[in-house]
């Protein structure tokens, strides 16, 4: 049974398509991104049949045809819909081969039915980056910092300066931004949003830890979905369906369109038990 590539993967292309490949096969699409090798779900492949349908040696075999000469490519990864929970059952032979596995929620929001929190964080001022080396400066060394365990600093850095080329440029023409939260000249957190055709996806919503938990993320949410909202109809935003995230986003009228699965094997990573 074939179904559409995931809504997140769709989404994914209004961020990267000033840059990205995307290459249709009957089972799957190839999602390349070959100036960031580094950047692991910008070089995936995206399944359109359940991931059962293949065992993993072919869907390995079939990321390493469609990335073969692709230089610095050093992982494999892959994203699928999950349209039946029997199919969480199916990522047990990669896992016993260190690849790590998560669970997205996909939430999407007609842009007018963006709920008020009761309570926004009012100690903050709320501004975009434009092109401030100052604001980015300080973006990089916070992303090195609260970086997921396993990833080497000098790999992240070629990483975030792939993504900051993606975000500057896209800022540059006019298709969204990245925003701060701050407290004087001090960067407390951030979002990025961006627009095409009608759509708008977030992008890496992060407080850094002495200051969660007193309304920023929600505050700088609810400001961005504003902003998005004379811009585009609809918006997309994906959170880890472990984390807390995803009910904060619900409650400001977001609702769950569709579960995505993700496998990643990259250097450095060992499956928990092995």
């Amino acid at each position: 049974m074939h179904h559409p590539i995931s809504l997140g993967v769709q989404s994914d292309f209004i961020v990267s398509h000033l840059e990205s490949e995307l290459i249709d096969h009957a089972d799957y699409a190839v999602y390349r991104t070959p100036a960031s090798p580094d950047f692991y779900f910008g070089n995936f492949l995206a399944l359109k049949v359940p991931l059962s349908k293949k065992s993993s040696y072919h869907w390995e075999q079939a990321f390493d045809q469609a990335f073969e000469g692709v230089a610095g490519i050093r992982h494999r990864a892959f994203i699928w819909p999950v349209v039946e929970a029997s199919e969480e059952t199916d990522i047990r032979g990669f896992v016993n081969t260190n690849y790590e596995f998560t669970e997205n929620h996909v939430l999407a929001m007609p842009s007018d039915a963006l709920i008020s929190p009761h309570r926004l964080n009012t100690e903050i001022r709320i501004t975009p980056f434009d092109d401030d080396e100052s604001i980015w400066s300080q973006w990089r060394e916070i992303a090195v910092t609260e970086r997921d365990a396993g990833h080497e600093e000098a790999g992240y850095r070629r990483y975030l300066a792939g993504r900051e080329k993606t975000y500057r440029d896209l800022e540059r023409a006019g298709y969204g931004d990245f925003f701060g939260a701050f407290i004087g000249d001090r960067l407390l957190g951030y979002a990025g949003v961006f627009t095409l055709n009608d759509l708008a996806r977030y992008q890496q919503v992060q407080v850094i830890p002495d200051f969660q938990n007193k309304g920023i993320a929600r505050t700088l949410i609810h400001h961005l979905a504003q902003w998005v909202a004379t811009r585009a109809s609809r918006q997309i935003i994906i959170a880890d369906a472990d984390y807390h995230a995803s009910a904060l986003y619900q409650s400001l009228g977001f609702r769950l369109s569709q579960r995505e699965g993700c496998l990643c094997q990259w250097p450095g990573y060992v499956s928990p038990g092995h």
